[in-house]
């Protein structure tokens, strides 16, 4: 009971800690305490645009000890109560030595392995796929079935309805619930389909609130993850506490994500960083996540594929894997979308730099920022799979270098992306056979990698 134990620590906190409004915390708390840990730490004006992928390891050291700061004199809002939960330095060091390194998902022959890694580490990181895009229902079973097909896809997360038999799925109501129930019967239809019986689940991806997943997350045999999205970075909510009190009993791991905004209310690239190391410190006290992630993205174009995002991901990617054994879980986050030449460069450079700043795990894709209804195929899944995997051992100087060839390329069109095409208008629905001029493409981007040094392990469908 020791994880259920650390739930009812949170939940007192929550509820006799100081007063506070979500208001003054993003306007004048978090920002200003954020600026202060970065000048203390000789932080502020150290982002390199020109160099994304962070190679110095002595300031990715000094962003890890300003995040620790960070962590213990914010510790988390809860916005249920309008309160800050905090921790001293004495707890925090104990939990930081628990955290677990490694953990296991899913059953027999389909069963992953999840490790941490360090940057430039040759372990081969684990990929889930894909990110929580909407589909229409009829589309869901031939769209997973395409994806988990190939083995470069160790796991499943999306993608999400938004009718249940044709009716609407309104949040936080019983929708939801028969939401959760349905979309366990039509994953566990596709991944049979695709000979894939066993394989782990982050669960569940169709309902917002915690509904859904308390009405499904018993019916799979565990372990399974737990996905669990928090409101904001170095925020929590009564939603992810409901989950993980239920996936603790039932023998599941938890995923908590909560998202940085370069722009918003964490700041410049240097303290969005910073933020995102002090929320991944906090959620295994706070939460007992095994599996943490505090992706940055950029507010101007909700993506993270650009310099900035790049270089801020990098960043706390490295200050947390040098340093700990907490698992790493960032998304990549792509503003393009399917049948597209920048969605590919943008998972070039968000994948690689995942890989070789020490990520363990991710989630991907969200081709055209998942703005698109049904904008999603198994293509960009492979796609991504094989950069992230590729790139493991590579060395920051060596990806650097391709991410500073690549980003030029698009840069210019994050801001008004192309939105591409859809499942339906790409594929042969009934044989799941893509059209000729997308496979084209897509062997086009494979070659181009691999021209730019990056070993892409083939699909085992197409390639």
């Amino acid at each position: 009971m020791e994880k259920q134990k650390k739930i009812l620590r949170t939940l007192d906190r929550a509820r006799l800690g100081e007063r506070v409004t979500e208001k003054e915390g993003d306007q004048k708390i978090v920002p200003k305490t954020l600026k202060e840990v970065a000048k203390e730490f000789g932080l502020l004006g150290t982002c390199d645009p020109d160099n994304p992928i962070n190679c110095d390891d002595e300031l990715a050291d000094r962003f890890f000890q300003a995040g620790w700061e960070a962590a213990l004199r914010l510790g988390f809002f809860c916005p249920d109560t309008e309160s800050v939960i905090k921790i001293d330095g004495d707890e925090l060091a104990r939990e930081f030595k628990k955290v677990p390194g490694e953990f296991v998902v899913g059953q027999g022959a389909e069963q992953s392995h999840v490790v941490a890694r360090r940057p430039e580490d040759p372990t081969l990181p684990i990929f889930c796929a894909p990110l929580s895009i909407q589909m229409n229902e009829e589309l869901y079973i031939p769209l997973v079935e395409g994806i988990v097909s190939s083995r470069l896809v160790d796991m499943q997360e999306g993608p999400s309805l938004d009718t249940v038999m044709g009716s609407p799925l309104l949040a936080d109501s019983p929708y939801e619930t028969f939401a959760g129930i349905y979309e366990y019967h039509m994953r566990k239809e596709a991944q049979w389909r695709a000979g894939r019986v066993g394989m782990g689940n982050s669960l569940v991806s169709s309902a917002s609130t915690h509904f859904g997943f308390l009405a499904a997350f018993n019916l799979y045999e565990q372990p399974q993850l737990c996905l669990c999205l928090n409101p904001a970075s170095l925020k929590i909510n009564y939603t992810t506490l409901h989950k993980c009190i239920v996936a603790y009993e039932l023998g599941g791991i938890v995923r908590s994500e909560s998202p940085t905004m370069i722009g918003g209310y964490t700041g410049g690239p240097e303290t969005t960083a910073i933020a995102s190391i002090a929320t991944d410190l906090l959620q295994y006290p706070m939460c007992g996540a095994a599996l943490p992630g505090s992706p940055s993205y950029d507010i101007r174009y909700a993506g993270n594929c650009g310099r900035h995002g790049v270089w801020a991901q990098s960043m706390a990617t490295q200050a947390i894997t040098r340093n700990s054994n907490i698992l790493q879980m960032k998304t990549i986050n792509q503003v393009a979308g399917p049948m597209t030449e920048m969605f590919f460069l943008e998972s070039i450079v968000g994948m690689t730099a995942a890989s070789v700043s020490g990520q363990t795990f991710t989630i991907s894709p969200r081709s055209a920022g998942g703005s698109k209804k049904n904008g999603l195929t198994p293509i960009e899944c492979w796609y991504n799979a094989s950069i992230f995997k590729g790139a493991a051992g590579m060395s920051r100087a060596d990806a650097n270098r391709i991410v500073k060839e690549v980003i030029p390329k698009f840069e210019n069109d994050l801001f008004d992306p192309p939105k591409g095409l859809t499942f339906p208008e790409l594929y042969d629905i009934p044989t799941l056979t893509p059209c000729k001029e997308y496979v084209d493409l897509y062997i086009k981007m494979r070659k181009y990698a691999e021209d730019l040094g990056i070993p892409m392990p083939g699909d085992g469908i197409l390639t």
